[in-house]
């Protein structure tokens, strides 16, 4: 075991894309997270007797926790840092997190907004205390261009002293599946994967679906919740629903879908980070339609299978379904991708510097 990473929240595609010599620790599990992936991985939940065992392997080298705006969970991993350096006083455990975070910061940090007077220096002082924080970082992969900009500009000067670059997610192909032809044939289904809410732009996308008139050309949206909370919408005619579908499941609609859907629009205190519908989507030869406000769409404006459209704006979202489910886009993109496996080689190669 050459690094350790302790997660909040245990996802399939967190095991899936996990390193061959890497432990992870979780703090709680996600509805999507399949059990049956944890075979043969050093997986298990979080415990500070777990965490201790794993701080003292002898070839362990660097330690992955959760990024500073994730307020929770960076107040958690501070007393992970210190207990690291109290177990190995002389052979020093690099510290790194995978910072995705999309919302201004000064924003995602804000305290007390009904206190007119009290407010500001509450949230100025939490931007002071996250940015001295950040000098226990060793090692920072920003996950967009957009997440960088957002925490060089208020906390550049925490992180002069850190080692840092974007690494965004590679796109393709599918850790699982393998390679999958994005020039093949497709069955008419737009896939919609994760929780049916407001912020994720599920409402959105339903009046979009009825504009579009995809229903009655033979098309289905395809709608995989790991909570079960569609209930809570009158859902037009042309979509399906699969509760917690298992892993296995969502490759195999990965693999024959032609569309991943992922409208997302801000709401206050959220924005949309990467977007891991949008990444799968396009590792299984997906097309994709979403909006501005995702994490990775700056990145990935000029890929010829993603369309982006205005948030909360259902005609322009009805007609990014209707050209994604048209003829399939050809042509090249710029884009880089990394895997997890590269972004920890690249942690552990600036340490040694």
């Amino acid at each position: 075991m050459r690094t350790l990473r302790i997660v909040p929240h245990l996802r399939s595609s967190v095991v899936e894309e996990m390193p061959a010599d890497q432990a992870l620790l979780f703090t709680s599990e996600r509805g999507d997270a399949d059990v049956s992936l944890y075979a043969g991985r050093d997986v298990r939940p979080f415990s500070w007797r777990a965490l201790l065992r794993a701080l003292r392997h002898p070839d362990l080298e660097l330690l992955e926790v959760a990024e500073p705006l994730w307020t929770a969970e960076w107040v958690r991993a501070l007393r992970y840092v210190v207990l690291a350096r109290l177990v190995r006083p002389r052979r020093r455990v690099a510290v790194a997190t995978y910072a995705i975070e999309n919302l201004d910061a000064r924003e995602r940090l804000r305290r007390l907004g009904h206190r007119p007077l009290l407010g500001p220096v509450a949230s100025r002082l939490a931007v002071l205390a996250t940015g001295t924080s950040m000098l226990l970082l060793d090692a920072v992969v920003f996950g967009t261009t957009g997440a960088a900009e957002n925490h060089r500009r208020v906390f550049g000067r925490a992180l002069r002293r850190t080692r840092s670059a974007v690494l965004p997610p590679r796109i393709g192909p599918c850790s699982v599946c393998g390679p999958v032809p994005a020039d093949g044939p497709r069955e008419p289904t737009v896939l919609f994967l994760g929780a049916p809410s407001a912020r994720k732009g599920f409402d959105v996308l339903t009046a979009a679906w009825e504009r579009s008139g995809a229903a009655g050309e033979g098309a289905r949206l395809v709608v995989c919740d790991p909570e079960g909370g569609q209930g809570r919408h009158d859902l037009p005619d042309g979509v399906t629903v699969h509760v917690d579908p298992p892993r296995a499941t969502i490759h195999d609609l990965l693999r024959t879908a032609a569309v991943v859907a992922m409208p997302s629009v801000r709401r206050p205190g959220w924005r949309e980070q990467i977007g891991l519908p949008l990444v799968e989507g396009l590792a299984h030869g997906c097309r994709v339609v979403t909006t501005t406000e995702t994490g990775l769409a700056p990145d990935l404006a000029d890929h010829p299978r993603v369309v982006l459209t205005a948030p909360g704006d259902v005609d322009d979202l009805a007609a990014g379904l209707r050209r994604a489910m048209g003829t399939p886009s050809s042509g090249t993109s710029g884009y880089t991708g990394y895997t997890k496996a590269e972004v920890v080689a690249w942690w552990l190669d600036a340490v040694r510097r």
